[in-house]
């Protein structure tokens, strides 16, 4: 057998692998990252365009405190607060609502401002009828987000030992209801609009309220009202500070560099194969882990060599079988959800020219803000994509960190996007299709603010087989599995079930999708790499201590009785 070179090499260099990357590293692992693109990131990258830095993907990242937002502790143990610029966002966003039947412009226009850390009270003030419901929202998705304040491995020896009690319990139990937002929403708020408003920002993350997974909306927003941030620079900035962690730590990050093939010996990986790019030669890499930071169904349709094995190896026939178990895992999970985008490059700050322009603008119609808030209208899937509401992120309310010239500041419009909207076309009725959709976007941004587009220098749209094409996801979504079910019932696992040393880290695992879904799951997996036997040595400890602790009080009872 080759000599096995790296403790782990890990096949691509989004968030989750980078995470998991860095944690290995600095835990004294020899890592090998190797990316098929000219930049690492995934969609946490940024590309140039007139003379500025525009970022792929981070609009904003969520920032709870540290009782609900475990991402203080990745921060901690990797040091990463010493690489990256944390730059506070100035609220968590406003909703302006556009009214275009409305006779007078004055009167076509409302706002609602959504502040940090007092939009409880905000909300009480703009529907004071719904006190009630609001401050029983507010008390239920902080208690959802507490629940997930730390990974089990994160715990102290007490944390743990009654975790049954203070965690666990409220997990099994809310795991066997699978609670939606729409139903939840509509257990507590009567209003529509309100309801509406608590899940305006549903577009970067699902398209129905009632299949969206409570818990995912519970913890996001609680953290998204505590702080919302920006990376300065952009989320480039932030994969940049994570490969700079890797190779401080001894380890190697490569790009342009195409895995192929990830290399079995009987049932176990030992390695990858790769077409270098840069020297148009392909090449195999062995190590004692392989961890997929890519989709994992590619993983299991393309990369997994059956024909590289000792002659003691399984048949061709027998490991597609063990494949097929891993594939069943996830057979019935989905991946609508994707989004659309139009990267906009401006000549003015747009904050001078739009004083009241918050950093991010929900813009919605008001035909469409005052309908009823149900399973018929809260489908965004049954809305043309043209007609859909939208974000527009204004990156000149900042210190970006994106462009150095006076002249150039950023904007983008973002809303939900699918991939069976752009399937089937042609080249010519794509192309097509994504010029007039993209001008109804910008049409419908010049209504909401008036002459912004005579500011626009540049402008280019994304769809979701723009994302399939960069980082290879099936059906061009950014965040995995769409987050219909809690917990691992809708996630992809950590490990797989048939190839041994074989592990995942992405936004298709535990715990979920976006920014922060990628940095957790690549740190999760890295945790459990490095101590496979937490669980059962940390079990057992609590058992001992249990039954000492239950044998002392049986003696004091004997005692005094």
């Amino acid at each position: 057998m080759n000599t096995q070179n790296y403790d782990a090499i890990i096949i691509g260099s989004g968030l989750g692998g980078l995470t998991c990357g860095a944690m290995l590293a600095k835990s004294g692992k020899k890592v090998l990252v190797l990316e098929q693109h000219d930049l690492i990131g995934g969609c946490a990258t940024c590309f140039k365009r007139k003379g500025m830095l525009v970022d792929a993907g981070l609009h904003e990242m969520d920032l709870g405190t540290k009782k609900t937002d475990m991402k203080h502790i990745i921060f901690k143990k990797l040091g990463l607060l010493d690489k990256i610029t944390i730059v506070p966002l100035p609220s968590a966003w406003t909703i302006r609502v556009l009214d275009s039947k409305a006779s007078h412009t004055s009167q076509n226009m409302q706002d609602f401002f959504i502040p940090h850390k007092t939009t409880k009270e905000a909300l009480i003030a703009y529907f004071p009828h719904e006190k009630k419901g609001i401050t029983q929202y507010f008390k239920k998705i902080y208690f959802q987000a507490k629940l997930n304040y730390k990974f089990p491995f994160d715990m102290n020896f007490w944390e743990f030992f009654f975790a049954p009690f203070h965690t666990l319990s409220f997990f099994a139990i809310s795991a066997f209801r699978q609670r939606k937002v729409g139903n939840m929403l509509d257990s507590m708020i009567q209003d529509s609009q309100l309801k509406r408003i608590l899940n305006i920002n549903m577009v970067y993350y699902h398209y129905n309220a009632w299949k969206f997974n409570w818990n995912y909306h519970a913890i996001a927003q609680t953290n998204y009202y505590n702080q919302g941030i920006y990376i300065k620079g952009g989320s480039q900035a932030l994969s940049d500070a994570l490969a700079e962690i890797i190779r401080e730590n001894g380890g190697e990050v490569h790009t342009r560099c195409d895995v192929t093939k990830i290399l079995l010996d009987e049932d176990k990986a030992i390695g990858v194969a790769y077409m270098d790019t840069k020297a148009k030669q392909t090449k195999e890499v062995f190590g004692k882990n392989i961890v997929a930071n890519c989709d994992p169904r590619n993983v299991h349709e393309t990369l997994l060599d059956l024909n590289h094995s000792s002659t003691q190896s399984p048949t061709t026939s027998q490991k597609h079988i063990n494949i097929t178990k891993d594939l069943n895992l996830t057979k019935n999970l989905t991946t609508k959800t994707s989004l659309v985008s139009v990267y906009m490059v401006f000549d003015t700050n747009l904050s001078e020219k739009f004083p009241d322009m918050d950093y991010s603008t929900f813009c919605v119609d008001k035909e469409y803000f005052d309908l009823p808030f149900d399973k018929a209208h809260e489908d965004l899937l049954k809305i043309a994509p043209e007609d859909r509401s939208f974000v527009f992120v204004n990156y000149s309310k900042i210190d970006s960190g994106l462009s150095d010239r006076q002249d150039r500041y950023l904007g983008v419009i973002t809303t939900l996007g699918t991939y069976d909207e752009w399937e089937g076309l042609d080249k010519e009725e794509y192309k097509a299709k994504k010029q007039r959709i993209q001008q109804s976007y910008e049409a419908k941004l010049e209504k909401f603010f008036p002459g912004i587009m005579s500011f626009c220098v540049h402008s280019e749209f994304a769809t979701p087989k723009t994302i399939e094409r960069y980082i290879r996801t099936q059906k061009g979504t950014p965040y995995g599995w769409d987050q219909d079910l809690e917990g691992f019932w809708g996630r992809g696992r950590f490990k797989s079930k048939s190839i041994k040393n074989l592990y995942f880290a992405s936004v298709f695992g535990f715990p979920g999708a976006g920014f922060t879904g990628g940095l957790l799951a690549g740190y999760r997996t890295a945790r459990k790499m490095l101590d496979p036997y937490f669980y059962p040595r940390r079990l057992s400890l609590c058992i001992i201590v249990g039954v000492a602790i239950s044998l002392g009080v049986i003696k004091c009872l004997e005692y005094f009785s």
